[in-house]
């Protein structure tokens, strides 16, 4: 089989113990960056000792991001690690030739998933998205100890573990029947949400740690794992813990995440009447004719755009100044959010953009601006103090 494609940032790593050549057969590997609409899509499959679920959480997390327009997709995810026969590079027209000979040692070693996730969903991406492809040549002899050894299981997470530990019971009686759609542990690949992204969300409102404007909860956009190793540094049932003392709120603060998910769109329109959303870099919108479906993260609602977390985070974040203490330790609201939102989503939405706009529409930056989140956070607090003024 002959593969032959354009690639991007091409190098050759030479075997430390001497060159490939007919008698001394020294493995050599290539790597390069391919744009995912240039990746064949007949790549052998029957090399790789995993069957590809696209259910999990693994392949939705890897969806996710191949979706974010975050242009950092080629370095967080570990990439497709190809066995072949040959492989030429054109430095004139910069493509690739492979040649593959074998489909019991030739094909996609490592990488499967994220192979068929790209296939599945590149027609659907509005902007260029890069993957990093290895190819090794000359493993022939050792090729099931390569596949093994590229395809080790994955670590115990620490919310499968929490979840042994009945770590999450709280936050199942506060939501109720949402919690039979969360994936609590990483084997609960039928569950459309992760616990990671309920505990990122619900970390924007903790006041122990982000208790003013100079503290802003960019971990929750940045860094998923922290925001659940923070949660599970405290007691379930300590009195302390800012997590349940949000269990009054926590149902409200999941439809304020996707009331404002879904009306970012309109609220941008009040305020750019002449603007269309669905045309800002990072945003998703529906091609004519596709059966794609956009759903808020939480409940699941059709929505016609899909906006990044950079855009929602940050403005659901902001809320946090409307929620107090009461004298039982438990957080409530001063003022309904909702009510609030729809009053200022519109100044929200823009700036949002405008910021967005400021930094070349790279949204991963968007959503480690402190200044961004602290400048949303204002907008609601000021509103708060005119209030109560």
């Amino acid at each position: 089989m002959k593969f032959e494609f354009p690639i991007n940032t091409f190098r050759m790593l030479p075997n430390p113990y001497g060159e490939y050549t007919e008698r001394n057969s020294n493995p050599v590997v290539y790597e390069c960056y391919v744009e995912v609409q240039d990746i064949p899509d007949n790549f052998p499959m029957e090399t790789n000792p995993r069957e590809q679920n696209l259910k999990t959480n693994v392949a939705k997390n890897i969806e996710e991001s191949l979706k974010s327009y975050e242009e950092n997709f080629h370095i967080k995810n570990r990439g497709i690690i190809l066995s072949a026969a040959s492989f030429a590079f054109n430095s004139k027209t910069s493509h690739a030739t492979i040649f593959m000979t074998d489909t019991e040692v030739h094909g996609n070693v490592d990488g499967g998933h994220t192979y068929k996730i790209i296939l599945a969903n590149r027609n659907e991406l509005q902007d260029k998205q890069y993957v990093r492809l290895e190819v090794i040549i000359g493993a022939e002899d050792f090729f099931q100890d390569l596949a093994k050894a590229r395809n080790t299981s994955v670590q115990v997470k620490d919310t499968s573990i929490a979840e042994l530990e009945k770590k999450f019971e709280f936050i199942k009686d506060a939501i109720g029947p949402l919690a039979n759609e969360i994936a609590f542990k990483e084997n609960d690949i039928d569950k459309r949400i992760s616990i990671d992204n309920i505990i990122s969300i619900l970390s924007t409102f903790n006041l122990n740690t982000y208790s003013d404007a100079d503290k802003q909860p960019i971990s929750a956009y940045s860094q998923k794992s922290f925001c659940v190793k923070q949660f599970l540094a405290y007691d379930e049932n300590d009195i302390h813990n800012p997590f349940h003392k949000m269990v009054p709120i926590i149902p409200s603060i999941l439809k304020l995440h996707d009331y404002i998910e879904k009306k970012l769109p309109e609220k941008y329109k009040e305020v750019e009447p002449g603007g269309k959303y669905g045309l800002i870099k990072g945003i998703q919108s529906k091609k004519e004719n596709s059966k794609v479906k956009f759903q808020t993260d939480i409940y699941g609602d059709d929505i016609e755009y899909k906006s990044p977390r950079s855009f929602v985070l940050p403005i659901l974040a902001s809320f946090r100044a409307l929620i107090r203490e009461n004298e039982e330790g438990y957080y409530e609201w001063i003022d309904s959010p909702f009510k609030l939102f729809d009053k200022v989503g519109g100044q929200m939405a823009k700036n949002t953009k405008e910021r967005s706009k400021s930094l070349g529409y790279n949204v991963n930056a968007l959503g480690k601006d402190a200044g961004h989140w602290r400048d949303l956070f204002q907008i609601v607090l000021i509103e708060k103090l005119m209030k109560n003024a």
